[in-house]
């Protein structure tokens, strides 16, 4: 598993584990983010937010906040 925020533009993952606070683990379940879930990154610059796809919907993610979203990628 590695954090959301190392995955390069159109790579996908799905959702392995959240390693944070209660409030940001329910945040991110609000959004969509529960284990099993597959994310694609649609840009991720290297610095400043992420933007990703969950379930067909376009988010902004921080960095600190992508880096706390566990990713299992396929091979």
């Amino acid at each position: 598993m590695i954090p959301l925020a190392f995955l390069p533009d159109g790579a996908k993952g799905i959702v392995r584990g959240i390693a944070g606070g209660y409030g940001v683990r329910r945040r991110l379940y609000e959004l969509g983010f529960v284990e099993g879930t597959e994310v694609i990154v649609v840009r991720n610059m290297g610095a400043g937010p992420l933007i990703v796809s969950v379930y067909g919907s376009r988010l902004a993610l921080g960095r600190g906040v992508a880096m706390k979203v566990l990713v299992e990628v396929g091979s």
